[in-house]
This record gives structure tokens, sequence and C-alpha cells, in this order.
């Protein structure tokens, strides 16, 4: 009888553990500098519940305070202009559901991206988001450096702050599949809208064997307070509730 009441137990456990694994795929957040023809910095953040997915971009470049001093050094004026991930599990992004929203230069009005899937530009990736503008129109710019008025940008402010959501441009979506984002690579492609010359930043060995361009900048406590949000959001704090319910026991 107490045997019968114990497997009881155990399998009523299980059960209210499993809708959090079934909605919560993961989180992944990125803190990176480099580039394949110039140097830039940026903080990447991904959640994936379920089929909706978010991806908070911040363009660090020439923002020391947030790099440990190495955004000093790289250009301060490239403007994002795509984004993509790769070893993605081969999911699809749903056409038409991407939602563009975050902080802009003031006087700008910069347009929504577009999203692809299967795209190539310099490697192929699974989805990418682009900028339908040209000479960086429409890109994320970084609040460290003087941008040509000509263009629309999405710009993130110069501080070292990464814990403020409302400052990171933010890309919306839906999926097909099962994405785990945990195993996944980001590119990201800059713009100098002066010169007009490109640069490449990838976080893993790209598709075509190319090696990863990128280098992981050492975390800060703010970064962790996203990764602290990504797991709340994958039933983490109800992991940790559970865990500390079970120590007062």
């Amino acid at each position: 009888m107490i045997k019968t009441g114990r497997l009881l137990a155990l399998a009523s456990a299980l059960a209210v553990g499993l809708p959090a694994a079934a909605y919560a795929d993961g989180f992944q957040s990125y803190k990176v500098c480099g580039g394949l023809n110039f140097s830039t910095c940026a903080a990447v953040s991904i959640n994936v519940v379920g089929s909706s997915v978010t991806v908070r971009v911040w363009n660090l470049s020439g923002n020391g305070a947030a790099t440990y001093g190495v955004g000093s050094t790289v250009a301060a004026n490239t403007v994002f202009n795509g984004i993509g991930f790769y070893n993605t599990g081969g999911v699809s992004a749903v056409s038409g559901t991407l939602q563009t929203t975050g902080p802009v230069r003031a006087g700008d009005t910069p347009s929504g991206w577009g999203l692809q899937n299967n795209a190539t530009l310099g490697f192929s990736v699974d989805w990418k988001t682009i900028s339908p503008g040209k000479g960086g129109a429409n890109g994320i710019a970084s609040g460290c450096a003087a941008i040509p008025t000509n263009i629309e940008v999405w710009q993130n402010p110069c501080t070292g702050n990464l814990g403020n959501t409302a400052d990171y441009v933010t890309f919306s979506f839906q999926i097909s599949g099962t994405w785990d984002p945990t195993t996944s690579d980001v590119v990201l492609r800059g713009i100098n809208p002066v010169s007009g010359s490109s640069t490449e930043c990838w976080t893993g060995n790209s598709p075509n064997g190319a090696p990863s361009t990128c280098t992981t900048v050492t975390p800060e406590p703010v970064t962790m307070s996203l990764l602290a949000t990504g797991l709340a959001g994958m039933g983490g704090a109800g992991f940790l509730r559970r865990r500390k319910q079970k120590q007062t026991a």
C-alpha cells in the first residue's frame, strides 16, 4: 500500500513537470566581438517557447563600458543589416509573422525587417532577418558613433546596462518544428555606411567550414540577469521554487 502511494505520488509529480518541458524549448545568450573584414561587438539573446521565438539584439560597437574595453577598439559606426542562426535542427520560420520593435534614433522611422528560410548571404543559414534597405538603412546602429543622417536606423543607447530589455531591438516570430537554441550559432552582418564595406561575425564554424570570426566576451552580472530571465521563461523559476520547498520540508 505504501509502495502504491509512493508510485502514485511520483506519477503525479512527473505529470506536473511535463507541461513546462513541452512548451519551453530553451534560451541562449551571446556577447561577442569580431568580424571578417572589420570587427564589431554585439549582445544577442534568443528565447524559444513552443512555436514562439524572441530574439533581442544590442549593437555594442564602440561601447567599451559593456565589453570590458573591447568595444572601444572596434568600428563604432557599424550598422547591423542582417542576422541569422544556423545549426537550428531544420526549423522553419512562418512567413509573415515577424515583428520588429525597439529604440530608434531621434527623428527616424526605420522599417521592419524581412524574414527568410534557408537563405544564402555569404553562406547558408536556416533562417535570417535582413534589412531591406541599402547602405545600412533600417539597420541597427550603436549610439556610440555618429551615423549618416540620410538613412533611417534603429539605435541602441551607448551605455553599459544590458539588463533593460527595452533598449534592445527585438524580433518576434513563429516557427514550425522544434528548436533548441542552446545548440545553435548566430551570424551578425554589418556594414560601414560611409565606406560601404561589410563584415560578418559568426559564433561557430560556418556551414561551409570557415572558422568562427567572433570571440566571446566575458559575461557581466547584468548579462547573467538576462540568462535568469530566459530560465524563468523555460520554467526554471518553477524548478528553483520546488527545490527550495524540498529543502525546507
